[in-house]
């Protein structure tokens, strides 16, 4: 397939030109930021209302509340399998910056460049905590899994991880 990089640099591009705007308008982008003793890759901030033009700005300020949300990724393959008690100390570190800077709710997205185990398959498919969506995704096998929450199923839905995977292991990158 391909290595983690180009994923997160295609994933960054996607959002700043507007990929997830429908749910949330992604507006300051942080790379390589460390969270207590984690690097994430990319941290993504934004708000659900978004800047559109008229209609969907007028559509977005009646009708949708003013949230703030946030998007994590980070890259496990530089240390190794993508365990279950790693993804949990993940989730913590998220899950304390959900609290402390007041965000409704936040996607964590964790790209390994190996064979994702049954048992964080199985971690994150029964992930059910209402503020947190959850995505697992092997850049070498192409195996993308999500929460059971309607936050981790947006991630599929509305930052197309799927298709930006299959996009990138043709070879069309841009």
């Amino acid at each position: 397939m391909t290595g983690v990089d180009p994923i997160i640099d295609s994933l960054e591009l996607d959002l700043i030109q507007g990929r997830a705007r429908w749910i949330a308008d992604l507006n300051e982008f942080f790379r390589d930021v460390r969270v207590g003793d984690t690097i994430f890759s990319l941290l993504a901030k934004g708000r659900t209302r978004n800047r559109g033009l008229f209609l969907s700005r007028f559509f977005s300020w009646t009708a949708l509340p003013d949230y703030s949300v946030s998007l994590f990724c980070s890259d496990e393959g530089r240390a190794g399998r993508l365990t279950v008690d790693r993804l949990r100390g993940r989730i913590e570190i998220v899950s304390q910056a959900i609290e402390r800077e007041g965000l409704h709710w936040s996607w964590l997205i964790s790209f390994s460049d190996t064979e994702l185990p049954a048992s964080t398959v199985a971690f994150v498919s029964r992930y059910d905590k209402r503020e947190l969506g959850l995505a697992v995704v092997s850049t070498s096998s192409g195996q993308t899994v999500f929460s059971n929450n309607q936050v981790g199923r947006s991630i599929g839905k509305h930052l197309g991880l799927k298709k930006l995977l299959r996009k990138l292991s043709h070879g069309n990158a841009d």
